[in-house]
């Protein structure tokens, strides 16, 4: 596991707004108004296997699951082959953990099934989670990240500078060092912006 200092400190250019909304804290970053990025989870899913990502303009995106305290898991995109660019209006993504879990459980029906059968889906969200690796982030304090940019991002360069660093584990700190780590994989001087809000299951 590789570490970030958890005091990492912010340039001017990484404002932040925090607005309560429904009970939920959101926080929005960098030229928010312009590219009016969010994000949201899919109902009834214990884990985000599917995010609901509305821009207000074309941009290209990534989304993070981000648990204070722990690693970032990049969700969108989720793979290299995978285009970061989304038109404006509503979309709902599939993530890498749906991936992760999908191909965890065909392996598994596989093994099981007799000669000819074909896999079946899923059971339940939590046995999804175990497939993956990820039951112990069942009930995490966490939130939703989805960062916004005029140009492409690179899979790369987000899978490992942003995903799998260590965070702070206050939910401020940790949201702007993702959001920073983020927008240090673009160039500078571009639009970008980014949104977070919690994720409840």
């Amino acid at each position: 596991m590789r570490l970030h200092p958890a005091h990492l400190s912010l340039p001017a250019l990484l404002a932040t707004t925090s607005i309560a909304c429904g009970g939920t804290a959101i926080r929005q970053y960098g030229q928010y108004e312009t590219l009016g990025p969010r994000v949201s989870p899919t109902p009834n899913e214990r884990v985000p296997l599917h995010v609901n990502v509305e821009l207000a303009r074309p941009a290209n995106v990534a989304v993070f699951y981000v648990v204070p305290g722990r690693v970032t898991t990049l969700l969108f995109p989720d793979d290299s082959t995978r285009s970061t660019q989304l038109a404006a209006g509503t979309h709902q993504l599939a993530t890498s953990l749906a991936r992760q879990a999908a191909t965890a459980d065909s392996l598994r029906n596989v093994r099981r099934l007799p000669a000819g059968q074909q896999p079946g889906r899923p059971r339940t969200a939590r046995d999804s989670a175990a497939a993956m690796g990820g039951g112990s982030i069942l009930g995490a304090h966490s939130f939703l990240l989805v960062f916004a940019s005029d140009e492409p991002l690179s899979y790369s360069a987000l899978s490992t500078k942003v995903a799998g660093i260590s965070i702070p584990i206050d939910d401020t700190e940790a949201l702007n060092t993702v959001a920073k780590l983020a927008r240090e994989t673009t160039k500078a001087g571009r639009p970008w912006a980014a949104f977070a809000t919690e994720f409840n299951p």
